[in-house]
């Protein structure tokens, strides 16, 4: 293992001196539940919180433990890993498979679900670039060398049988099928790569100042300055030699499945052809992929960097010299629990910045906008409806379905997610809410409905109000006064709708529509 490069306490920094105004225990239950489980809270847990506010940190601690937690885990950061894309240069087809969907959204979690599994068993972080494992599914098992069981299904550890290294996401198909080479390029995108997603250190935002007296149309010119020029040592002294570690994964034919499914130890020794520079870690000499998994790990900024994941991915804003401090606590309390996940995110959880979403103030954090993935399961969750076309999901899918117009991100193209609406996000919102509230009330009406369809306000007014307000709580996650604006409004769009079509179910179908489009539905 390498030296750490960095005193896990290296911080000066005051801590920011002002509390920022707190939001009140609902809205903080609802904004936990949202971001840890991408739905909100129930009617029961909602009584709870109102019952005894002092619960948060109970339900803080359930949500973490909830089914829902893994797929949470994956969501967010499919944002840093960008694997979920459906620009792949090869095809279900390929493999004999007639599923492209399902082919892609599998290549696309592999990384994923090792991150999602190491934080659902709360295994240490490191094994993230460490483990003698991965995770694949029966789509990945037919396609890739995997142990993978023969007549199972499911997500579930396997071990590749190629005689690649373990290293953990490192030794993936999925992230270098997502992050491919070329033969001038020689890795340096795969270890940028690896860099940026595990490190926090983006070579391509660093300024250069480029010499202009190099010719780029010389490749011998370039192989030279490479080497000897200031301005691009600056880069590819680190660069190149962290690039030298993934020759392994040097594929002639990106297209052929016969290939690029596999690793090759005998290809390991290529670098010395393509850019002569040796393998290293910073410095720090190594020999495969297991050192550099090794030296990663033994590296302080592996853990400073997740807790800086953690922190932009949950304060939904990018981080600034104001957040400083409470990322040096955050730090801290990851690593006196053991590199687990989930005391990272406790951590996170419990910061007054992000319960601060009543201020505009600098380094605290406003209200937030739902993620696409949010969308999708939110209403999911509220009414069972899923968008849905010949396998592909509406919502987390572009060839067919709408993730960036609705402010979701492709892994390509757009790489972060919507933090405010646009005109098509409304759009998609909008035929969404009309979906799922015709599917919830044709279908399955008792997961919001507690009456039965024939009251109308000159019936049983008091049935309507009580259901009016109901589905505040649970859709909204607001509790409105039986005569208050909410319930009259609610009560007028019923009877407007129910003059035209003549059906409670369509007048309730119109009002559930209008709660959903709400914007405290799109902003938590």
């Amino acid at each position: 293992m390498v030296t750490l490069l960095l005193a896990l306490s290296c911080s000066t920094s005051a801590p920011t001196t002002s509390t920022p105004p707190q939001m009140d225990p609902l809205s903080a239950l609802t904004r936990i539940s949202l971001d840890i489980r991408g739905v909100r809270p129930t009617t029961d847990e909602i009584a709870q919180i109102e019952a005894d506010p002092t619960a948060l940190d109970a339900l803080t601690d359930t949500y973490l433990h909830d089914p829902r937690f893994p797929g949470r885990i994956r969501d967010m950061w499919s944002e840093v890993y960008l694997t979920r894309t459906e620009s792949y240069q090869i095809y279900a087809y390929q493999y004999g498979l007639t599923d492209q969907a399902t082919f892609e959204q599998s290549i696309g979690d592999e990384p994923l679900q090792i991150m999602s599994y190491i934080a659902d068993n709360d295994l240490p972080y490191t094994d993230l670039v460490t483990g003698d494992w991965t995770m694949a599914n029966e789509t990945l098992g037919a396609i890739w060398p995997l142990d993978y069981p023969d007549g199972a299904t499911g997500w579930q550890q396997a071990h590749y049988t190629d005689g690649r290294p373990a290293a953990g996401v490192l030794a993936t198909n999925s992230m270098w099928w997502r992050y491919t080479s070329t033969a001038s390029n020689s890795n340096r995108k795969r270890a940028n790569a690896v860099s940026r997603i595990l490190l926090c250190n983006d070579y391509l935002v660093r300024p250069i100042e480029f010499d202009r007296n190099v010719n780029l149309l010389d490749s011998a010119a370039v192989a030279d300055a490479l080497k000897t020029n200031p301005t691009c040592l600056n880069c590819h002294s680190s660069l190149d030699p962290l690039a030298s570690y993934f020759f392994g994964f040097w594929w002639y034919d990106y297209t052929n499945p016969g290939e690029a499914s596999y690793y090759f130890p005998d290809r390991e020794e290529l670098y010395r052809d393509y850019t002569g520079v040796d393998r290293g870690y910073y410095g720090q000499p190594g020999y495969s992929l297991s050192d550099l998994g090794e030296q990663i790990a033994a590296d302080s900024r592996f853990p400073m960097c997740a807790t800086k994941q953690a922190a932009e991915l949950l304060y939904r804003r990018p981080l600034t010299v104001d957040d400083e401090a409470r990322l040096v606590t955050h730090r801290d309390d990851f690593v006196s629990g053991g590199l687990t996940v989930r005391s990272l995110l406790k951590s996170v959880l419990k910061d007054p910045a992000y319960l601060s979403g009543s201020t505009d103030a600098t380094g605290y954090v406003p209200k937030k906008m739902l993620t696409a993935d949010q969308l999708a399961s939110s209403v999911e969750d509220l009414t069972g409806f899923t968008w849905t076309y010949s396998n592909y999901d509406m919502l987390r899918t572009d060839t067919y379905g709408f993730r960036t117009l609705a402010g979701g991100a492709d892994g390509y193209n757009v790489t972060a997610t919507a933090t405010s609406p646009n005109a098509t996000l409304v759009l998609v919102q909008e035929r969404l809410a009309e979906a799922a509230s015709a599917y919830v009330i044709a279908s399955d009406p008792s997961r919001l409905f507690t009456i039965d369809f024939t009251e109308t306000p000159d019936t049983n007014k008091a049935a309507m109000v009580a259901q009016i307000q109901l589905l505040h709580r649970r859709v909204l996650s607001h509790e409105v006064t039986a005569d208050g604006d909410e319930v009259n409004g609610a009560l007028a769009l019923w009877s407007s709708v129910y003059a035209v079509e003549g059906t409670t179910q369509g007048a309730w179908t119109a009002v559930l529509s209008a709660l959903l489009r709400d914007p405290d539905f799109l902003y938590y």
